[in-house]
Parts: structure tokens; sequence; C-alpha cells
């Protein structure tokens, strides 16, 4: 039951994303991406962060897809060693800053969200932060219970809003 397939939504952004591998080749990554040191974003999707979902609110995300697509998810803690990035770019100053939210005891509560199949869907940043700063602690996440694919396409078909990124 793969509906949110179907979506307009959705649609446009399967059609963005391979506009964006064709000319990805062009692309100069910023000498501030994480991803350029040797093996942090290994097996990442290569989804342009300026095309990843937001999710502000876990269990109201959680709520409309499992009312509008019957999916299933669920809500822990684990480390982030593990966890592997759906985007291609993660922000080294962002990074900083969630570090220093970790150190001050200033993190909020929302839980990354990932898909079965450990990849990020939304949270990269804190992501990063923790695999750098505490790997070993245990955070809350939300795992949708479809693979990287699915669950970003239950992410964009429901509408979650982009924030806008310098």
């Amino acid at each position: 039951m793969n509906s949110w397939k179907k979506t307009p939504v959705f649609k446009k952004w399967r059609s963005n994303i391979e506009k964006y591998k064709k000319r990805k080749t062009l692309k100069k990554r910023s000498n501030k991406d994480v991803c350029n040191e040797p093996h942090f974003c290994k097996g990442a999707k290569d989804i342009p962060r300026n095309l990843m979902p937001q999710i502000y609110d876990a269990k109201a995300f959680a709520k409309t897809i499992k009312k509008k697509y019957d999916v299933n998810s669920k809500f822990t803690k684990a480390p982030m060693a593990n966890f592997k990035p759906s985007q291609d770019e993660i922000n080294k100053d962002r990074v900083d800053s969630v570090i220093e939210a970790i150190k001050n005891k200033k993190m909020d509560d929302n839980p990354i969200v990932v898909s079965k199949d450990k990849f990020i869907i939304d949270g990269h940043h804190r992501w990063a932060a923790y695999k750098n700063f505490a790997p070993k602690k245990a955070v809350p996440i939300m795992i949708i219970q479809k693979p990287v694919q699915e669950a970003l396409g239950l992410a964009i078909a429901t509408s979650t809003n982009r924030e806008k990124f310098g």
C-alpha cells in the first residue's frame, strides 16, 4: 500500500531528486560540510539537504502516517553510531551548535526520525552531533517501520514543511 507515491508532492519531489542527481557532478562541496570527513557519511543516499523533509512534531507525524497509510512507527532510544545519513550535506557550523546545546544540556527531546534500515529521515545535524560528541549515548528516536525510500516518501507525501537554511 504505497498510495503516497501517487501524491503530487511526492511525484514532484522524485522529479527534483532525479534532476539533482543528473547535475550533481557540477556541485562543489562546501568546506563546512561534515560529509567531507572520510567515512562520516558513508552509505548516504545523496539527497540534497534542501529536498529533505523536516518533521517538527514526531508524534503527530506518527499518527498521520498510521491513519492515512497504515504505517507503524516506534519510539525508543538508541546510540547514533550505527545510523546512516540520507542527505548528502551536513553543515558543520550547525552540528557544532548542536554539540554546544548537548554540552549545556539544552537539547530538546524531539526524536531523530529514522527508517527501519537505519537511515536518518529527519535530524541529520543532531545525528552528526551525537555521532561526533557522544556516539554511545542512547538518544530519542522514532523508527518508521519502512525502508528508507518509503520512509522518505511518507514524510514528503504528508507535506512536511521545509525550513529555509542558509
